[in-house]
């Protein structure tokens, strides 16, 4: 599967190429303004649509199946191998949003050879246990709401329910096991739940997590149980203000379109030059921007 994207020429040194993961029923071309403002900077930028989205010739209401497989074992391999043709030597780093990121770091457990880092904004598991206390039963609720519309339909219809745009309903089993268990699996692979899990834990890949603040659709409990995933990266955890002027939904996608403080992070962490991280493992935060910080919550039972 070819990945539907759009690139850009410009780049720093040592050349450096994001490749960026939408949020889940979100087009590539939502992020066009945050690609501007990096390749503005120097860094070039290559938007993925997802199967179904955007520019994506497959569409869930034709009947296209298509799930999570396809993405981590086709799309984004496809991607981020073109990007190291291009750049031998340069850093190749594999963004995403929201589900892009968790989709992001299932990828790494087989691309981390070819990739220089993870970036992942406003990214957290689906699942419902991983929620505020307070908000758990809502999320439960959800769930389980959501899920059972994409189990009785053809497809589900995201995009007039108002989450998730129009997803296949492989797609959506894929979703559904995340989100009420916390844990991945792609079905139709042929590497199964396990090997997946074991793979993940020799990540080594140094990794930047963002996070906009009193994000409700991103809580800290959610990265925290996604980064669990990663036993043995090394994290590097800022939290930005995002949007004031936007209610705390809308700071969730909103930075994607007007300067938030994201690219301002992502480049002050390349500074850094990322690669000197790997094969280093633990946690490590901007306590000026995010005093309140805990460790990776241990990962659910299979």
């Amino acid at each position: 599967m070819d990945p539907t994207a759009s690139s850009s020429s410009p780049h720093a040194e040592p050349p450096t190429l994001l490749l960026m993961v939408p949020a889940m029923g979100v087009a590539a071309a939502f992020y066009e303004p945050f690609a501007a403002r990096l390749r503005a900077a120097g860094i070039a930028v290559r938007l993925l649509d997802m199967p179904g989205q955007g520019s994506s010739p497959l569409s869930a209401r034709r009947g296209d199946d298509y799930g999570y497989r396809e993405i981590v074992e086709e799309l984004l391999p496809d991607a981020v191998r073109a990007a190291r043709r291009e750049l031998p030597q340069g850093r190749i780093l594999l963004a995403g949003h929201s589900l892009g990121g968790q989709l992001a770091v299932l990828a790494s457990a087989e691309l981390s050879p070819a990739l220089d880092g993870l970036v992942l904004v406003a990214a957290g598991t689906a699942h419902w246990r991983s929620w505020p206390a307070g908000r758990r039963l809502q999320a439960c609720c959800a769930v389980h709401a959501i899920a059972t519309l994409a189990a009785l339909l053809p497809w589900y219809p995201g995009d007039r329910v108002g989450f998730g745009g129009a997803q296949s309903r492989r797609f959506m089993r894929d979703w559904r096991h995340n989100a009420r268990t916390g844990q991945y699996r792609l079905e139709g692979s042929a590497r199964g739940a396990e090997a997946l899990r074991s793979a993940l834990r020799e990540v080594r890949l140094p990794v930047l997590a963002l996070s906009i603040r009193n994000d409700p659709i991103a809580p800290e409990g959610a990265l925290l149980e996604l980064l669990a995933h990663l036993p043995a990266a090394r994290v590097r955890r800022v939290t930005v203000s995002g949007l004031l002027a936007h209610a705390p939904w809308k700071r969730h996608f909103s930075w994607a379109r007007q300067s938030a403080g994201v690219e301002d992070a992502l480049l002050a962490w390349l500074a850094e030059d990322p690669r000197s991280h790997h094969f280093l493992s633990g946690v490590t935060d901007d306590h000026a921007r995010d005093p309140d910080v805990r460790d990776p919550a241990p990962l659910p039972a299979p």
